[in-house]
């Protein structure tokens, strides 16, 4: 017998995931950082980029028809 469960949705991403999830390059990703675009959150000697974070910034530069 299998048990289903959901898959988990990431509430935050490493520097690598998001830019798999995003299709943003990693330089990109650090240089939106740099510039203060994106807020990271430094977790031990890990960088993470908050989901609804990333997810804001493409929305924002979502071109309107």
């Amino acid at each position: 017998m299998t048990t289903a469960t959901a898959p988990i949705t990431p509430f935050a991403f490493s520097i690598a995931d998001a830019a798999r999830y995003s299709a943003l390059s990693r330089s990109r990703l650090y240089q939106l950082i740099n510039e203060g675009v994106i807020a990271p959150a430094h977790v031990g000697g890990r960088v993470l980029i908050l989901r609804d974070d990333l997810e804001r910034f493409l929305l924002s530069h979502r071109a309107s028809n």
